[in-house]
């Protein structure tokens, strides 16, 4: 068996004597660190080396860019949005060109800021009016924990306030059942050639400074390189390999059993009750998830007035509950929707008709229109007969006529009557003439904020009363004779606004939105009401900030209506004078406008 274990002495010593290890280029970008000082964010750039920067602000979003000349980037990963802390919501860093390394600094709104440069570090300084926070960092691959800064920039150059790298805890989730990793294990090179299991296990204690202690039942030999890896990341792949497993005891000693004997075990294991205070989620919204990690003794009740969740079980299954409501329990971002609807309504009216009546003083009169009159006005045996009594003579020579007596013009702008006496007849002539514009224009500028993933609804408007009336009598069972009944149902109307938005990674906007425009209309005879609706209904994706419009409709209608006498009202030109003709455009037109914004704290 060999046994060879990397540290980062050969790395210190470099630093120390200002040279850069082996294989390395002197300007090569290894490391970033977000840390808290006393009223302001630094952002240390580690490197091998010194170089030249050059350093500009942009806008839309606000962020500082920093290009570092002569220099290579070395870091695992270019993207970092996970910072969210001292102003900072992001930092890019990459190979922007050969020979420059450009750092973007995304930031939640401009912010003076001072630039510090030195050998092996860059620092940005920028002013902090929010909390404090936890530091972050991000370093090479391979590059061990922050013990290769202790004679780097940070030990040489102090930050008032700033606590040093090796203090800041480097927390990675533990990845195998029953330990707890609070800091990032020390990694391990190391060769086991059919090593006995036990044997391997002493070798882990030993290297990690834990108590290991193996079950009855653990046997074998281990086959295995092992490379650069961190220690419990490969002492999990050797036991898996075994079907074996490890757990941790409250005094820090790590057991290794079989699976099965280590779930036999949990059966006659002692029970714990541990409350699990929830801030930002609802404690009854998160049972059902905390239920499905219960063992079969396991129980759970929640405090309202706390809201809080008191879970009873095992050790083990405690410690997966808490993971689980602290990544549940998180605070989730507000967002405003502002909404804008426009919905414009022209209708243009025409309407043009002329009516005739032709009477015959002393025969047949139809007295639909006008009041008639009968007998010899100059000898005074005159009578008249009102409007809607008529007159039918059955002895001699009589006509009489109406043309286009039910089509009449409504509420008339323009009026015009003529009269024709030949003899005993009269014609009467009416010429009736509307023409008629509206225009109504209604907009609203409903408002709302809400949590991300929860449903926001505002109503402006009115709650309409609806008399329904049930023609067959009271109800059930009812007798012949009994009185109809009458029901009230309550209709909303005005403008209505239902979204749920959801923010996605790059600070997407995914909003399921509902918008309503409506009115209420009197209508004749038994309908009583009718309601107009415009709405929309969709599922879209903005940007944070972004104005997109979810429903454009114009909707043109064009009635012509037209009566008149047979053969005439065809006639060219003159036919106009023989009919009543009405022409109606309503034109309406709806626009829905929606901006959401995420609010930032």
């Amino acid at each position: 068996m060999s046994f060879l274990v990397t540290t980062w002495t050969a790395v210190a010593l470099a630093l120390l004597t200002g040279g850069p290890t082996s294989g390395e280029r002197a300007g090569e970008v290894t490391g970033l660190q977000v840390l808290p000082s006393a009223d302001r964010t630094e952002i240390v750039i580690s490197l091998e080396g010194s170089v030249e920067t050059r350093d500009f602000t942009m806008e839309g979003p606000d962020r500082i860019v920093l290009d570092l000349m002569d220099a290579r980037f070395a870091l695992s990963k270019e993207v970092f949005s996970d910072i969210e802390r001292g102003g900072i919501r992001r930092i890019r860093a990459s190979q922007y060109s050969e020979e420059i390394v450009r750092v973007v600094v995304e930031v939640d709104a401009p912010m003076g800021y001072s630039l510090l440069s030195g050998d092996g570090y860059v620092r940005i300084s920028m002013e902090n009016s929010y909390e404090a926070f936890e530091p972050w960092e991000a370093w090479r691959a391979g590059s061990g924990d922050t013990s290769d800064l202790s004679a780097g920039p940070l030990a040489s150059t102090p930050l008032e306030g700033v606590a040093p790298a090796s203090a800041a805890p480097r927390v990675r989730p533990a990845r195998w059942t029953g330990i707890a990793v609070s800091d990032l294990a020390e990694r391990i090179t190391v060769s086991f050639t059919d090593t006995p299991l036990r044997d391997v296990l002493f070798t882990f204690a030993d290297f990690s400074g834990r108590s290991i202690v193996p079950g009855a039942q653990v046997a074998g030999t281990v086959n295995a390189e092992i490379r650069d890896q961190p220690w419990d990341i490969a002492l999990q792949a050797i036991l898996e390999s075994h079907g074996l497993a490890a757990q941790e005891a409250a005094s820090g000693i790590i057991r290794v059993d079989r699976l099965e004997d280590l779930t036999a075990r949990e059966d006659v294991e002692q029970l714990t009750t541990r409350p699990f205070r929830v801030n930002y989620a609802n404690a009854q919204e998160l049972q059902g998830s905390v239920e499905s990690l219960l063992s079969s003794r396991g129980r759970i009740s929640i405090s309202g007035s706390t809201n809080s969740l008191v879970v009873t079980d095992i050790p083990r299954v405690l410690d997966a509950v808490e993971e689980l409501v602290e990544g549940l329990d998180l605070r989730t971002p507000e967002i405003t929707i502002s909404a804008k609807i426009i919905f414009v309504n022209r209708t243009d009216l025409e309407d043009f008709g002329v009516v005739y009546d032709l009477k015959d003083s002393r025969g047949n009169q139809l007295n639909t229109l006008t009041p008639g009159q009968t007998g010899d006005a100059g000898a005074g045996t005159d009578e008249t007969v009102p409007v809607g009594t008529n007159v039918v003579s059955l002895g001699g020579n009589s006509i009489a006529a109406l043309g286009n007596a039910n089509s009449r013009v409504v509420n008339p702008s323009l009026e015009f009557l003529t009269s024709l006496v030949i003899g005993r007849h009269t014609l009467i002539s009416f010429v009736e003439a509307l023409e008629s514009r509206s225009l109504s224009d209604v907009q609203a500028a409903p408002q709302v904020r809400v949590l991300d993933n929860q449903q926001a609804r505002i109503l402006v408007g009115e709650r309409t009363p609806i008399r329904v009336i049930d023609a067959a009598g009271g109800g059930p069972g009812a007798q012949d004779g009994a009185f109809p009944q009458a029901t009230v149902q309550i209709e909303e109307t005005g403008i209505l606004l239902e979204v749920t938005p959801h923010v996605t990674a790059g600070d997407l906007i995914l909003m399921e939105l509902r918008a309503e425009r409506s009115g209420i209309e009197i209508r004749e005879a038994d309908l009583g009401f009718v309601f107009n609706t415009q709405e929309a209904l969709t599922r879209v994706l903005v940007e944070d900030g972004e104005t997109v419009v979810i429903g454009g409709l114009t909707v043109t209608e064009r009635d012509e209506f037209r009566i008149g006498i047979p053969l005439l009202m065809e006639l060219p030109l003159l036919g106009r004078f023989f009919r009543h003709t009405r022409e109606e455009t309503n034109q309406r037109d709806l626009m829905i406008l929606v901006t959401p914004q995420i609010n930032r704290r």
